[in-house]
């Protein structure tokens, strides 16, 4: 139930998130938050800690999650997402190749009826934003494909949804067609590093999180 910390700053930390639990709190599940809000408990305190989410990766998502630790330090890192002054850089694995080794997908993004999955639509419609990432094959695992993923935006199940429509569906990720499981209540995409300016200092902080099993050995 331990959160991995891979760097912590003056007012906040990043974690390596496991795929399988959500991020924010909700009932008595097990969480990001619930379990942020155990392990900084300081001992015979009976005060909540502050667990501020800067933003978000799916539950079948794992790798590095930035969290802060106080609302001055939220408001400040919030702002960085807003401006686009965060730079996150995943790892997927896919049965089938994208288009080109290296390039960019831009669809329009909305939600189903049901809330729960994206639909990605070539050109811009009522209710759609847009969505844009940067891809590059970086290597093969087995028979598939690994690839680096630069998302520019930030939208619901971006990576996910444009992938698969792009024919390349995540490896584990049924509900965006993939034709194989990988384990419960996970896919192979990971936040494998990301950089942003210190709060405090305003100097640039990189963090790499630790390669996993479905990665293979060779992709970086």
């Amino acid at each position: 139930m331990h959160l991995t910390i891979l760097h912590a700053g003056p007012g906040y930390v990043v974690i390596d998130k496991p795929a399988g639990i959500a991020v924010e709190k909700n009932f008595n599940n097990d969480t990001v938050e619930a379990r942020a809000q155990v392990q900084w408990k300081r001992p015979r305190s009976t005060k909540v800690p502050f667990v501020g989410i800067v933003h978000r990766l799916d539950r079948p998502v794992s790798g590095c999650l930035l969290l802060a630790k106080n609302k001055s330090t939220l408001r400040l890192l919030n702002k960085a997402f807003e401006e686009k002054k965060v730079d996150k850089t995943y790892l997927a694995r896919t049965a089938a190749p994208l288009p080109n080794t290296k390039g960019s997908l831009k669809h329009y993004l909305a939600r189903d009826p049901t809330g729960r999955r994206a639909v990605a639509v070539p050109k811009p419609r009522s209710g759609t934003k847009e969505s844009l990432l940067h891809y590059k094959l970086v290597g093969r695992v087995d028979e598939d494909y690994l690839y680096e993923i630069k998302p520019v935006t930030g939208r619901f199940h971006q990576i996910r949804v444009q992938l698969a429509t792009a024919g390349a569906p995540i490896v584990g990720d049924v509900a965006y067609g993939s034709e194989r499981e990988y384990l419960p209540e996970c896919i192979c995409l990971r936040a494998v590093r990301l950089g942003f300016s210190d709060p405090a200092s305003g100097e640039r902080v990189v963090v790499e999180g630790p390669l996993v099993d479905w990665m293979g050995s060779k992709t970086r």
